[in-house]
């Protein structure tokens, strides 16, 4: 048993094949794979060793997941919304020494932002859908075919991960799910612009020192 990680990202809308992709990359099927969303940030250095030990208590599990700060699952969150990095350091480092090995078992689609789930499993329950532009439903989908097969889920109480989830923009923020080709065609020649004026600005700067 190998465990893997990885941060699926589709410039085509079609996240459930990128994930599928993934999946399909473990060459074993008692191997795992870790799927973290690209803007969590592990806060103890030795995540990989207590999600392994979770693992292996829980080898049957349908999915396992952590504790974060801002989710609309209320059963992965742990409520603190400071923007403070090192508050949540703390929070990280707390549950780790008070929980660590320690997991609760839900019955509920969850958010995909962190998923260890088994290459077994997931050829089992049905791989993940591969609708066009389904960004926001592929994990719950994928959740709720787990549930329907009688697989557990599994919240680790002792691991703590940091989620940025539109912290600035607000919790009701789409603009990063929009179509990465109809972006660059939208903003063709921003890039430019926008380096043209950091070289003016950093000229303006020098000559004024």
């Amino acid at each position: 048993m190998h465990i893997y990680y990885g941060i699926p990202y589709s410039l085509d809308r079609n996240l459930g094949a990128e994930y599928n992709r993934y999946m399909n990359l473990l060459p074993n099927n008692d191997d795992w794979m870790v799927f973290q969303d690209g803007d969590i940030m592990f806060l103890t250095p030795d995540f990989g060793h207590h999600i392994a030990e979770v693992i292996k208590k829980l080898p049957d599990a349908g999915i396992i997941t952590c504790k974060t700060n801002r989710i609309r699952q209320k059963l992965q969150r742990h409520n603190e919304d400071s923007p403070d990095i090192l508050v949540h350091r703390l929070i990280a480092k707390d549950l780790d020494k008070k929980f660590r090995g320690q997991y609760r078992k839900i019955n509920d689609n969850i958010s995909g932002f962190f998923m260890a789930i088994k290459k077994k499993t997931w050829l089992e329950v049905g791989k993940f859908s591969e609708k066009d532009g389904k960004l926001l439903t592929v994990d719950s989908a994928f959740s709720k075919k787990i549930i329907k097969r009688g697989k557990p889920i599994y919240v680790m109480q002792g691991l703590y991960v940091f989620h940025y989830y539109r912290f600035a923009e607000g919790w009701n923020y789409i603009e990063h799910l929009t179509n990465a080709k109809e972006y660059r065609k939208r903003n063709s020649g921003k890039g430019m612009r926008d380096v043209r004026a950091v070289n003016r600005a950093s000229r303006h700067i020098i000559k004024h020192r």
